[in-house]
């Protein structure tokens, strides 16, 4: 294969913004994807598949003083069952994720869809998105790599168990306020309407 010139880059596959300082692609990344990364100005790389990174990206990390944190061999667990990933690899997850001191921040693991799909699917849970939207999005993503378990993983998810960091990025505080109030608005909507009474038989 002829080498390409040092100055080409190349997107990443499975590469997107998911919310401002957050990035997500696969983790099977070429040289000149790595250069790509030179863009995003990282501080951290989140890992989520067992497999650890290859040794040019390893090097590459290492050279631009990137923080690596491999949570899916930390947190990987046989016996799962249907589960497709662990709660805890997602709930350690989200909780870095939504740790502003950690942006900008990468999301990675071997396919670019299977960990991180449901990762960033359960995101969007926590965000409060209606779950059609969030089973569109991953399914963009996946392809004709989704798995019905991934899904239904995200719908089963417990937000409850996230421990929200004290360092919350702003797009997230937003999203959080603007929902709150819609649900105050809401409940106020359903209180001010009168309440029908029967008629009293005779």
């Amino acid at each position: 294969m002829k080498e390409l010139p040092d100055y080409f880059v190349q997107v990443p596959e499975a590469f997107a913004l998911v919310e401002e300082g957050v990035y997500r692609c696969s983790g099977v990344l070429s040289n000149e994807q790595i250069k790509y990364l030179d863009t995003l100005c990282l501080k951290t790389v989140l890992i989520l598949s067992v497999e650890g990174p290859s040794r040019a990206f390893s090097q590459y990390l290492k050279s631009k003083g990137i923080w690596r944190i491999h949570l899916g061999m930390t947190r990987w667990q046989s016996n799962l069952g249907w589960k497709p990933v662990s709660e805890e690899l997602i709930k350690d997850a989200l909780e870095c994720l939504l740790n502003k001191a950690n942006h900008p921040l990468l999301i990675v693991c071997s396919s670019g869809v299977r960990e991180t799909g449901t990762l960033v699917g359960c995101l969007r849970k926590l965000q409060h998105w209606n779950f059609n939207s969030i089973v569109y999005e991953y399914r963009s993503f996946a392809g004709g790599k989704g798995k019905y378990t991934q899904e239904l993983f995200i719908e089963l998810f417990d937000t409850d168990l996230v421990t929200l960091p004290s360092a919350l990025p702003e797009w997230f505080v937003e999203e959080q306020s603007m929902w709150r109030q819609e649900q105050q608005r809401r409940f106020a909507e359903l209180c001010s309407k009168p309440v029908s009474s029967k008629p009293t038989e005779t």
